[in-house]
């Protein structure tokens, strides 16, 4: 049975911080992943410090990929 899974939100100031609580969130959605066997994961950068992780239908199952939506400069 799939349901839907509310994806993790994480707003961080330090890279330390960043790169653990990125691996959790991405552990956790692996869990679940594996459960529902329908999604890969996505971790998307929307800014600084400001990501979301989630199952994605358009990452392949047993696959994690990123986006970077960030400002670039002019």
């Amino acid at each position: 049975m799939n349901k839907h899974v509310e994806p993790i939100e994480i707003k961080v100031r330090d890279k330390a911080s960043m790169d653990r609580c990125i691996t959790a969130a991405v552990n956790r959605m692996i869990g679940i992943a594996r459960q529902q066997r329908t999604h890969g994961i996505l971790v998307t950068r929307l800014g600084d410090g400001h990501f979301i992780v989630g199952l994605s239908n358009s990452v392949p199952i047993g696959f994690t990929d990123q986006l970077d939506f960030r400002r670039q400069p002019a």
